[in-house]
C-alpha cells in the first residue's frame, strides 16, 4: 500500500503541468499480478515485485500527432543503488502479426529537437522580417506617367518618382514592428516549451526506498477504428516489468 501512495504521489505532481488532448483513446490492460488503479481520471498500472514501477498515459485521449506522453514512476525496493533513464524502458506493438517497435524518446533528444525547431522558427521570422522591411523600402515612392497630345494621340512620357519621407518612414516602424513581436513570440514560444520538458523523465540514481517518476515520449501507431496493443519493457535493476495498453480511434 506504501508503494502504491509513493508511486501516487509522482504521477500526480508531474500531471499539475500537462493539458488534456484528444482523437485516439488509451486504455490499461493489466496482466496477472499488477494493479489497474485511476489516478486524477487517468488509467494507471501498477507492477510490484522486488521493485514496484506504475505507467499510465498523460491523458487517456491523446492526439494522432504520432507520439504519446506517459508518466513512469520506479520505487527502488532493493538495499543499493538504482540508475535508471529511458534507456531502460522499450515499447513495441504488433501489426500484421509482426513486432514492431516504438521509438522512446529521452530528454536530451526531445531538448534537441526543440532546440532546431527554435532555429529554423527564427531562421523563418528572419525571412519574412526581411521580406517586411524590403517592402516597407518601397513604400515611400510613387510614380505618376504624364502624357501629351498631339495628332489626335495621347502619348506616356517617361514616370516621374515621388518619394513621401513620412509614409516610408511609418513603413519602416510597422515592419520593425511586426519582426520584434514575431522574435518576442518565437522566444516565449521557445522557453515554454524547453519548461514543460523539464518534467520529461531524466537519468537518475535511485536510493533504496526511493522513487523517481518522469514523463516519458514515446511513438505510436497510427489509431484506427481496430483494436491496437501497445507493450512497454521496464527493466529495473534486470527486473522486467511488462506492461499492456491498448488504442483505438474515437
Amino acid at each position: 500500500m506504501k508503494r502504491t501512495i509513493f508511486l501516487a504521489t509522482v504521477i500526480t505532481s508531474v500531471l499539475g503541468l500537462q493539458g488534456c488532448i484528444t482523437n485516439s483513446v488509451i486504455k490499461s490492460s493489466p496482466s496477472e499480478g499488477q494493479k489497474a488503479v485511476f489516478i486524477d481520471g487517468r488509467d494507471v498500472l501498477i507492477s510490484t515485485k522486488r521493485n514496484s514501477v506504475s505507467i499510465g498515459p498523460v491523458a487517456n485521449t491523446l492526439e494522432t500527432s504520432g507520439r504519446g506522453e506517459f508518466i513512469v514512476a520506479v520505487k527502488n525496493g532493493t538495499r543499493h543503488d538504482i540508475l535508471f533513464s529511458t534507456n531502460n524502458i522499450t515499447a513495441h506493438t504488433v501489426e500484421n502479426d509482426q513486432s514492431r517497435a516504438l521509438k522512446v524518446f529521452s530528454h536530451d533528444e526531445l531538448v534537441k529537437e526543440e532546440k532546431e525547431r527554435q532555429v529554423w522558427a527564427a531562421i523563418a521570422a528572419g525571412i519574412s522580417g526581411a521580406a517586411d522591411s524590403y517592402s516597407a523600402s518601397s513604400a515611400g515612392y510613387s510614380y505618376s506617367t504624364p502624357y501629351s497630345y498631339g495628332n489626335n494621340i495621347y502619348t506616356p512620357a517617361l514616370s516621374t518618382p515621388t518619394y513621401n519621407y513620412s509614409a516610408a518612414e511609418a513603413a519602416r516602424q510597422e515592419a520593425s514592428a511586426r519582426s520584434e513581436t514575431r522574435f518576442a513570440r518565437l522566444e516565449t514560444e521557445g522557453r515554454a516549451n524547453l519548461m514543460s520538458l523539464s518534467t520529461v523523465l531524466k537519468k537518475q540514481t535511485i536510493f533504496p526506498g526511493e522513487t523517481h517518476g518522469g514523463i516519458v515520449v514515446v511513438e505510436l501507431p497510427e489509431p484506427s477504428d481496430q483494436l491496437k496493443e501497445i507493450f512497454f519493457n521496464v527493466n529495473v535493476d534486470g527486473e522486467i516489468h511488462e506492461f499492456k495498453f491498448t488504442q483505438k480511434k474515437i
